[in-house]
């Protein structure tokens, strides 16, 4: 086991400055899941660990060992594509055998007259197919050993790319959107799997998913990637509760976070629409800034309902039932986008399209970031009742 870093990494192809002084620090037994859209580079720096692409600037570390001019195969890195990568003329077991033969075997060893006639290659060969046996066991794939990849379905495929990597016992995992070829349910059952996999190895592993609800349910530490940026890394719970920059809180949660356009007025007082909505808070005068509330802290309120100094007026756009909770979708004045509040089926089953409601929130619920998308100080009520910043998120 080996602590792995990844140091200060920046890429461009040309003109696009891919990776952005990037820097990840996995422990050991740690599993740590890149999330972010599209072409943020989430994939780049998967590659850059594993040494198919160089980073123009920045090193990698791997324990106490410099790999960032290490060829692919010095590494001692196993990487699982989206794609498999499964050689389609090869069965099960050859696949999961190619890492160790190309480790194990010498260029002589490995054809296929010669080769069996090399004193020793026999036993080296008869070593691998026992590690094979006992990785294909290991993911209950040992009844596949003599199938081709096109005779088994794309959760069997998977199994069979993750023994590949498993096989030669390396010091760090790189994943790649390794789930996104499956359909839902087999997604789920997988996660697990992948998981535990993990923790039997025991190394540190990266992650890449677009899938949020895989990063957060999966990883020990979440690392979130816009346009090249890590904008914050930390665990599950603190990248939802605590997100650092609007567009962390923004990529986070579903459905997501309603924000809302506000400005501080000389009491200290913030407005939404016209209307107060945080009373007095400690802040400059007079700044703009944006108020991000999650679905579930919207609470529904009836119009006919007294209002409270906090109260959002809106009009219910629609609701989505979704079993065991339902969605609001809201509209209110002074934002184009809708506002969305997530309750229970039982407490919304009154409302119509059309019907006008009032809209609360508690206000050390509510997430401040100024107009440069930077997190504002925590809301707590002090001992005089005011609303303060207090320490830095």
């Amino acid at each position: 086991m080996a602590h792995f870093a990844l140091k200060n990494i920046s890429k461009s192809f040309g003109d696009q400055h891919i990776l952005k002084d990037v820097t990840i620090e996995a422990e050991d037994g740690e599993f740590i899941a890149l999330v972010g859209p599209s072409g943020c580079g989430k994939s780049t720096i998967l590659r850059i660990a594993a040494g198919l692409e160089h980073a123009d600037e920045g090193h990698i570390w791997l324990g106490e060992r410099n790999i960032t001019a290490a060829h692919p195969s010095d590494r001692n890195i196993a990487m699982v594509f989206q794609s498999y990568a499964l050689y389609p003329h090869l069965t099960t077991r050859e696949n999961i055998a190619v890492p160790l033969a190309m480790r194990d075997l010498s260029t002589m060893e490995r054809l296929p007259l010669i080769g069996n006639r090399i004193p020793g290659q026999a036993a080296k060969r008869a070593a691998i197919q026992q590690q094979v046996l006992a990785t294909a066991q290991s993911l209950k794939i040992d009844h596949l050993l003599d199938r081709k990849p096109a005779q088994m379905s794309g959760g069997q495929r998977q199994r069979v790319a993750l023994a590949r990597a498993m096989v030669r016992q390396p010091q760090v995992f790189l994943m790649d959107e390794p789930l996104s070829n499956l359909d839902a349910n087999l997604r789920v059952h997988t996660r697990a799997e992948i998981v535990e996999l993990h923790r039997r190895a025991g190394v540190p592993s990266l992650y890449v998913t677009h899938d949020q609800s895989e990063a957060l349910s999966m990883a020990d530490r979440v690392a979130v990637m816009i346009g090249g940026h890590l904008l914050q890394i930390d665990t599950p719970a603190e990248i939802y509760n605590n997100p650092r920059h609007i567009e962390v809180a923004r990529f986070i949660g579903s459905p997501k976070i309603n924000v809302l356009n506000a400005r501080a007025s000389d009491q200290g007082i913030i407005h939404f629409a016209g209307k107060p909505i945080l009373n007095q808070v400690d802040i400059h005068a007079g700044s703009a800034l944006s108020v991000a509330i999650r679905p579930e802290d919207l609470q529904i309120r009836r119009s006919n309902d007294k209002p409270t100094e906090r109260t959002i007026s809106a009009t219910v756009a629609r609701i989505e039932f979704l079993g065991s909770e339902a969605l609001v979708y809201l509209h209110a004045p002074g934002t184009q986008e809708l506002l969305t509040a997530r309750s229970t089926p039982a407490s919304v089953a009154e409302l119509q399209p059309d019907m006008p409601v009032h809209l609360t929130f508690e206000p050390n619920k509510a997430l401040l970031f100024d107009t440069e998308g930077q997190r504002l100080r925590k809301l707590t009520h002090t001992v005089t009742g005011r609303i303060k910043a207090d320490s830095h998120v």
